[in-house]
């Protein structure tokens, strides 16, 4: 598997991390984990052509994880797409997507083929060969999925946003890559929204990744990170590194 970070940062405009999307490229398969805003231009900075998405997986309908889909539908009707693609996310997917397609920009509407499918907590589907799992995460109010995607014998997880979730735990054990958020320092934050990094040090002790990435990166994070890495890496032998937009990963 192929994993570009398109966007590594948060709701907070920043000049070198747009919000926040990943990007996978597995067997036949190409698919983006989010698509916020400025990872549509991100994925034009890579050597993937647009066209080649096959499905779009949102976490959640906060705006910093979805806002470029609109984009995406316009780009690629205008590209000449010929595939379904196809559109998973949690439950209120088809409400949000009616929203955005009908209400909002309904000169889009039947301009590409869209095949939608809303996610349960634990569900595993298949897009060719590779394998894509779902968990709930806990962020704040918000009904929210974590993904593990799986191909050949590896794996990577995506949370999305989240606080220390047991879930999420569960999902990430023995991971390749595991691709965590980090929204916040210790002592700054409420619980249960995100996750600062002493939650991450038990967080990563527990699960046992072989690699971590850190992503939806504020700017409090950015100035504090080589003292987060020394803090998370503390309890385990895992590589951690700070996300940036377009590092690839191969997994």
């Amino acid at each position: 598997m192929r994993v570009t970070v398109l966007g590594s940062g948060t709701s907070l405009p920043d000049p070198d991390r747009v919000q926040s999307g990943i990007l996978v490229e597995a067997g036949n398969q190409t698919i983006l984990f989010d698509i916020g805003s400025g990872t549509l231009h991100r994925l034009t900075q890579t050597q993937v052509d647009v066209t080649s998405i096959d499905a779009v997986f949102i976490t959640h309908f906060h705006i910093d994880h979805c806002s470029d889909f609109i984009p995406l539908c316009q780009t690629l009707w205008l590209s000449g797409y010929q595939k379904t693609l196809k559109l998973f996310g949690p439950p209120a997917m088809r409400e949000w997507a009616r929203g955005v397609l009908e209400v909002a920009f309904p000169y889009l509407r039947g301009k590409i083929r869209i095949e939608l499918m809303e996610l349960e907590e634990r569900e595993t589907v298949y897009l060719g060969p590779v394998a894509i799992s779902t968990s709930v995460t806990i962020h704040g109010s918000m009904d929210t999925r974590a993904y593990k995607i799986e191909h050949e014998g590896k794996s990577v997880v995506y949370t999305g946003d989240t606080g220390p979730c047991r879930d999420v735990i569960e999902l990430a054990q023995g991971a390749d890559l595991l691709i965590h958020e980090l929204n916040w320092m210790d002592g700054k934050h409420p619980e249960g929204v995100h996750t600062s990094p002493s939650e991450l040090m038990g967080i990563v002790e527990e699960t046992c990744p072989h690699k971590v990435v850190l992503t939806h990166l504020s700017p409090d994070v950015i100035t504090n990170k080589k003292s987060i890495l020394a803090t998370i890496g503390r309890r385990s032998n895992a590589e951690v590194i700070i996300g940036e937009d377009l590092m690839v990963l191969d997994v």
